[in-house]
């Protein structure tokens, strides 16, 4: 948490110094359901289907698109995934059952945090050397800067995520995403937005930070699993093949304005219009399914998936192997990793044209294990009884 914490200020800092998509393939489907259907979850029939991002946003700016090429072929057997986002009302029922604390609810291990403390120790000596050969507008960002990192620090061990907030007065350098994230003391997916904050009214809205420990956890007491990157993407499309938007190619198709998903309006991340009424998370099933019956394949919130993540991991044999899981842990890993990052689709309430359209189905983006979140959630999984092959 702290970790990616530290590093979006020093990335951002960083930023301010210094192949043809493949033909159409038509997807083989089978329909033949494999037996009753578990209660909220839909089938989503076996086939191969073209995976990737939109090839308009191939050398665009979207930062969801940055790891989602090349385009290729995967195939996939038959399955069944929640046509909702796991919610508050469903985790809590977990929780009673269980007693789970989640990450964000729990003190880091001593170890962790010696080591979190040298890591800002290191990270503002640069910053110190930095801004003494720093003037003007760029002096005063690395010194804000600075002062962002000591009062992350002063969390110490306590529990905590990583939660949204408007940013006050100009922004030093829009590609700074600590201008707009703050590490909350008390934030968990009981209190969403910090000490004080409650699920009151909550509970049909999906369960935010909450990391990919957390969501395994829920997925094996329910009988599931979380869904590969591969399925993800494929119950996503809903059928259709490799259009930019779940529901198919045109943004708007019930008319101008109507809005298909929980997404940004207006200027980012100064103003968000609400165009599409909600300004943070939206009750699942506030928009149009997909044709496959997937409710808020797009925004609303990231959902986590089992794939680790890895930046070219679709350049990586694994890519195309059938039924792909990912990258190995040690493709995705360096030694010694600490923190570790799976794969997020889908996009949330915080994704706009002109950030990172993360709402179409093709975007990705990491999400670690230190980093729970008041944008990421997710969905489940189960095999079916009998897969369906082409």
């Amino acid at each position: 948490m702290i970790a990616r914490y530290l590093t979006l200020l020093f990335l951002g800092l960083i930023f301010a110094s210094c192949s043809e998509q493949s033909e159409d393939y038509p997807e083989t489907v089978s329909t033949e359901l494999p037996g009753n259907a578990p209660e909220g979850m839909v089938f989503i029939p076996g086939g191969t289907y073209t995976r990737g991002g939109d090839m308009a946003e191939k050398d665009g700016q979207s930062y969801s698109h940055q790891s989602s090429f090349p385009v290729h072929e995967v195939h996939v057997d038959g399955f069944w995934i929640d046509e909702t986002e796991v919610t508050n009302r469903q985790f809590q029922e977990f929780v009673d059952a269980t007693g789970y604390v989640t990450f964000a609810e729990r003190p880091l291990p001593e170890e962790r945090v010696r080591e979190l403390q040298e890591e800002t120790k290191r990270t503002l000596a640069r910053l110190e050397l930095m801004s003494g050969q720093a003037e003007g507008e760029m002096k005063e960002e690395i010194l804000a800067s600075m002062e962002r990192i000591r009062e992350a620090s002063k969390q110490g061990h306590l529990a905590g995520s990583i939660v949204f907030a408007v940013p006050e007065g100009k922004l030093y350098n829009p590609n700074d995403l600590s201008q707009w994230w703050k590490l909350v003391p008390g934030a968990s997916w009981r209190t969403p937005g910090g000490i004080g904050t409650t699920l009151e009214g909550l509970e049909d809205h999906p369960v935010v930070n909450v990391t990919h420990e957390d969501a395994s956890a829920y997925a094996k007491w329910a009988g599931k699993r979380l869904p590969t990157e591969a399925e993800w993407e494929k119950a996503a499309r809903g059928g259709l093949e490799h259009q930019p938007f779940t529901w198919g190619s045109d943004l708007f198709p019930k008319g101008d304005g109507v809005w298909m998903a929980n997404i940004w309006q207006g200027e980012w991340p100064q103003e968000n219009t609400q165009a599409d009424g909600f300004f943070l998370t939206s009750p699942v099933k506030s928009f149009p399914p997909n044709d496959y019956g997937l409710y808020d394949a797009s925004g609303n919130v990231w959902e986590i998936v089992a794939d680790l993540y890895h930046d070219s991991a679709y350049r990586l044999p694994s890519a195309t192997a059938p039924n792909t899981t990912g990258p190995t842990p040690e493709e995705a890993n360096p030694p010694d990793a600490g923190v570790i990052d799976h794969v997020t689709k889908g996009g949330s309430f915080l994704c706009s044209d002109v950030w990172c359209k993360g709402y179409q189905p093709g975007a990705r983006q990491p999400t670690d294990s230190e980093s729970p979140s008041n944008h990421t959630g997710f969905r489940c999984a189960m095999d079916a009884a009998t897969p369906e092959k082409d």
